[in-house]
C-alpha cells in the first residue's frame, strides 16, 4: 500500500556505509520460486554471501517496489529474463539471520525478511535462461519433493513446502468454481 506519495530518495552507499547500515536495518528482498510446466524448481548456485549454495533467485528491494516489481528486475538482472509483475503471486515469507555477509566487516553478518513469489516460466523462456556470472556459477532443476528430501536451507525447503499447498489450494478453489466439488475435494487433498 501507498500512502501519500511516495518518492524514493535511494542512492549507492559506499561500502563502509553499506555496511554499518547492515549493521542497523533488516533487510527486505524479494525471492523466487521460479518453476517449470512440469512443477520443478529452479535453483541458483550463489558464489556470494550470505549464502553461498543453492538458493532462490532474488534479492533485495528497492524502496517503492512491490515484491512482484522487484522480482521482475532482479529476474532481468539475474537470468536476462524479462517477466511482467503480474505474473508472479505470493507464497510465503521467512525472517533470516546470517552468520557472514559478502560486505566488510564480513563477519558481522546481516539480517533478511524475504518475500517469496513463484512464476512459472515457458518452455521458451527456459530456454533464453542466461545466468549472471557476478551471481550464480551453476544452476539446477529440482522437484519439491527432492527439494523437501535433500540438503537445502531450511527456507528454501520451508518455501516449496508452501508452494505445494498454494497449489493444492488453487486446485481446490479451481474444482469448486467448476462446481465439482463434491468427491473431487476430497480426492485433490490426497
Amino acid at each position: 500500500f501507498v500512502t501519500g506519495e511516495f518518492k524514493s530518495h535511494r542512492t549507492f552507499l559506499p561500502d563502509d556505509e553499506y555496511g554499518k547500515a547492515l549493521d542497523n536495518f533488516v533487510k527486505g528482498c524479494s525471492d523466487m520460486l521460479i518453476t517449470d510446466p512440469k512443477g520443478n524448481i529452479f535453483l541458483g548456485k550463489r558464489i556470494v554471501h550470505p549464502q553461498p549454495d543453492w538458493w532462490y533467485v532474488g534479492g533485495r528491494m528497492m524502496p517503492g517496489e512491490s515484491p512482484s516489481s522487484s522480482c521482475s528486475r532482479l529476474l532481468k538482472r539475474e537470468l536476462s529474463l524479462d517477466i511482467a509483475p503480474e505474473r508472479f503471486r505470493s507464497i510465503c515469507y521467512n525472517s533470516m539471520a546470517w552468520g557472514m555477509r559478502e560486505q566488510q566487516p564480513k563477519s558481522n553478518g546481516t539480517c533478511d525478511v524475504n518475500i517469496v513469489l513463484t512464476v512459472e516460466l515457458t518452455q521458451e523462456e527456459i530456454s533464453n535462461i542466461v545466468l549472471d556470472p557476478n551471481e550464480y556459477n551453476d544452476c539446477t532443476w529440482v522437484t519439491a519433493q527432492a527439494l523437501l528430501a535433500g540438503d537445502y536451507h531450511p527456507a528454501l525447503q520451508y518455501s516449496a513446502r508452501a508452494l505445494l499447498a498454494a497449489n493444492k489450494l488453487a486446485e481446490i478453489r479451481e474444482l469448486e468454481k467448476q462446481g465439482n466439488a463434491d468427491g473431487k475435494v476430497l480426492e485433490a487433498l490426497r
